[in-house]
C-alpha cells in the first residue's frame, strides 16, 4: 500500500520547486497593493502565505485521498475527509 500522492513522484517533484517561491511573491504583491508601510505588507503577506498554504495542502489531500486505488475505503475517506476539513477551516481564518 503506497501512502504517497502522486503528486509527489520523483518524475514531478521537480516541478514543485517553484511554487514556493511564487506562493512569497504573490503574497508579498498582493500585501503591497493594500498597504503602504513595510511592517503591514509583511503582516498582509504572511496572512496570505498561511492561507495559500494551507489552501494547497487540502486540495492535494483530497486529490490524493480520491488517487489511492489500491488502498482500503477507510483510508482514502480519512484522507479526503482531512482535506475537506483543512479547507473549511479556511472559512475561519482571519
Amino acid at each position: 500500500m503506497n501512502l504517497a500522492p502522486p503528486l509527489l513522484a520523483a518524475e514531478h517533484l521537480s516541478f514543485y520547486w517553484h511554487l514556493p517561491i511564487l506562493i512569497v511573491v504573490v503574497c508579498l504583491v498582493y500585501g503591497a497593493t493594500r498597504h503602504d508601510r513595510w511592517d503591514r505588507i509583511m503582516h498582509e503577506a504572511c496572512r496570505w502565505m498561511l492561507r495559500m498554504a494551507l489552501f494547497l495542502v487540502g486540495i492535494m489531500l483530497v486529490l490524493s485521498g480520491l488517487a489511492l486505488d489500491g488502498s482500503p475505503v477507510v483510508v482514502r475517506v480519512a484522507v479526503a475527509t482531512v482535506g475537506l476539513a483543512l479547507e473549511a477551516s479556511l472559512l475561519f481564518i482571519k
